[in-house]
């Protein structure tokens, strides 16, 4: 379960920098995009060296990321440390009763059904409960995607994102989906750090959340270089940094968990569905520039520090493409909102409500919105 939140901000108008078409968005080639750091994760000889050795000289930025909803994206259930009190909700469909149960060791999912019951250990759970939680099981040696999941709207389970609306077949079935190993390694990749050894997921070494090496990479090589250094200025600092992508490659990087163009043509999910794909209703928008740094994912968003919600934060930015109709900004490419000058994604980034996810996302393809209007794919 992907949490979204509010994203690059530009109005729609026309106006006469590059503009690409959606069809040159999404057939842009992703091969030659950035291979994500989780994808090789540490090395024989570059080691994961946690967040710890990270704070000795960035104590500014661990301090503000270790507390971001990113860096909160799973939890061990032995420790429980969203604070979610589970023992009152209870999921029900076509005869089936899904619960959540406490133990000593952790968490238990229980499904029953008349006097059928068949229980499994929750392994992780995935979200910080601000939108809601997934939950990871495993049975007889495989993983499962809990079929319920808890939604903070409803305060209470109810049906997994995703999941077929069509009554279970089995207990088992009203358990969870199985999970293959290449969405075991998708989805701990992005929720998890520090779990990526040579290219391979060993969750015997999982962190919880998504910590510096997720996104910079093993930090083993970084840290001995600078000790050698002893101060001194280093060329070549051993570490990956994503701030020096072009602007189409910034997207691609967050897109490895955000989900791309090229996941949804691969996928085909062509509806309302994909509005949690924040890349790619990024590229649909008109004035998309894969070449230029002001419409990229970083551009509005610090990675470092928790998601900002006030929608007014956002108006520099539109601004730096818009001239204001008050403001005139010297950068500004385009023309001014001949409505408004303040709290731009209010109006040209909407929020829309998924079905069944009970949270309404804000849409991150840039456009002019009107009220009624179909969804725009």
């Amino acid at each position: 379960m992907a949490i979204a939140g509010i994203a690059v901000v530009f109005l729609i108008a026309a106006f006469h920098c590059y503009v690409p078409s959606r069809v040159q968005a999404q057939q842009r080639s992703h091969d030659d995009a950035p291979v994500s750091s989780r994808e090789t994760g540490a090395t024989a000889q570059n080691a994961y060296v946690g967040d710890a050795s990270c704070a000795k000289c960035h104590s500014s930025i661990t301090s503000s990321q270790s507390a971001t909803s990113m860096a909160k994206a799973a939890f061990n259930p032995k420790e429980n440390a969203s604070g979610v009190d589970y023992s009152k909700m209870i999921y029900r469909e076509d005869g089936y009763a899904t619960t959540v149960v406490s133990q000593k060791d952790g968490l238990l999912m229980s499904v029953s059904r008349g006097p059928d019951t068949l229980s499994a250990p929750i392994r992780w759970i995935f979200g910080r409960g601000v939108t809601g939680q997934t939950f990871v099981l495993q049975y007889e040696g495989k993983y499962y995607e809990g079929r319920a999941s808890y939604y903070s709207k409803l305060g209470n389970l109810d049906l997994t994102i995703g999941h077929s609306k069509s009554a279970p077949s089995s207990l088992l079935a009203a358990m969870g989906r199985p999970l293959g190993q290449a969405e075991v390694d998708k989805c701990f990749s992005c929720h998890t750090s520090q779990d990526i050894f040579d290219g391979k997921l060993n969750l015997d070494q999982v962190h919880p959340g998504v910590t510096c090496e997720n996104c910079h990479g093993a930090g083993g090589l970084h840290v001995a270089t600078m000790e050698a250094s002893n101060g001194q200025p280093v060329k070549d600092v051993r570490l990956f940094n994503p701030g020096t992508l072009s602007g189409a490659d910034m997207n691609d990087f967050c897109g490895s968990c955000h989900r791309t163009s090229k996941d949804v043509l691969d996928t085909r999910i062509r509806d309302i569905r994909n509005i949690r794909f924040q890349p790619y209703r990024l590229e649909n928008s008109r004035c998309y520039d894969p070449s230029d740094a002001r419409i990229t994912c970083v551009a509005c968003h610090n990675p470092h520090r928790e998601l900002e919600t006030d929608s007014a934060s956002y108006d520099s930015k539109c601004l730096a493409c818009h001239a204001g109709a008050v403001e005139k900004v010297v950068s500004a490419t385009a023309p001014a909102c001949p409505k408004a000058t303040t709290h731009c994604v209010s109006c040209h980034m909407p929020k829309l409500d998924l079905p069944g996810a009970h949270y309404a996302f804000t849409d991150h393809y840039i456009r002019v919105n009107h009220p009624g209007e179909p969804y725009p794919d």
